[in-house]
């Protein structure tokens, strides 16, 4: 049996948790807050560090992660 891995599924993954992330900022900011709490999944053919460049990468560095606790990515808002 041949297992085959559908490079662009993992790509759309990431693409999805990492829209999900921003919307999340921009409510979490809407509310004044400055932090917030990300479950990371897993199985999806990319890591907890990825997803925290890409959403760095496209909030040109407004949103960051500062700690990863069992599974659990902590966010920051950078005024």
């Amino acid at each position: 049996m041949k297992i085959t891995v559908n490079k662009n599924q993992q790509k759309i993954n990431l693409n999805t948790h990492v829209a999900n992330i921003i919307t999340i900022a921009q409510q979490t900011a809407e509310k004044g807050g400055d932090t917030f709490t990300y479950h990371f999944p897993r199985g999806l053919g990319f890591d907890v560090f990825e997803l925290g460049f890409e959403v760095r990468k496209q909030t040109e560095d407004s949103v960051f992660h500062f700690q990863i606790v069992d599974w659990t990515m902590n966010f920051c808002i950078r005024n």
